[in-house]
C-alpha cells in the first residue's frame, strides 16, 4: 500500500507544469523565487537545509528546474557546475549562487535571506 502511495506521488509530481526556456520569465515574474538548477549527471543534490531554511521567507517560492530544459537560461546566468542557486524577484536577478567543480555551494540559508532583505529594504538614497 505505501508503495501504491508513493509511485501515486511521484507521478503527480510529474504533471506539476514544467519550467522551460519558454515559460522561465513567467514562473519568476512574482514575489521572490529561488530557483535550483539540476543536472542528470550531477552526483549529488543539493543539501534540503538551505532550502528549508528560506521557503516561506518573505513568502519565496522555491524551484527545482532541470538544466537542460533551460538551456538558455543557464547559459545566459554563466551556470557550469550543478547544482546551483539564484534568485530572482519579480523577474528581475538579484543574486546567483554557483556550484565549484565539485559541486559544492558556498550559500547558506542566512545569505540568501539577507539578499531578500535588502532587496526589501530598497535603495533609501
Amino acid at each position: 500500500m505505501m508503495r501504491y502511495f508513493i509511485g501515486l506521488l511521484f507521478f503527480l509530481s510529474t504533471l506539476v507544469a514544467q519550467v522551460t526556456d519558454k515559460n522561465f520569465k513567467d514562473e519568476v515574474s512574482d514575489g521572490f523565487t529561488v530557483i535550483v538548477f539540476t543536472s542528470e549527471w550531477q552526483e549529488q543534490a543539493l543539501n534540503d537545509k538551505v532550502l528549508k531554511g528560506v521557503k516561506g521567507h518573505e513568502e519565496a517560492r522555491i524551484i527545482t528546474v532541470k538544466s537542460e530544459d533551460t538551456k538558455k537560461v543557464v547559459k545566459k546566468l554563466r551556470i557550469r557546475n550543478f547544482p546551483s542557486i539564484a534568485l530572482f524577484h519579480d523577474g528581475s536577478k538579484k543574486k546567483v549562487w554557483k556550484a565549484d567543480m565539485d559541486g559544492e555551494i558556498d550559500c547558506s540559508p542566512a545569505d540568501i535571506k539577507d539578499v531578500i532583505s535588502e532587496t526589501m529594504s530598497g535603495d533609501v538614497f
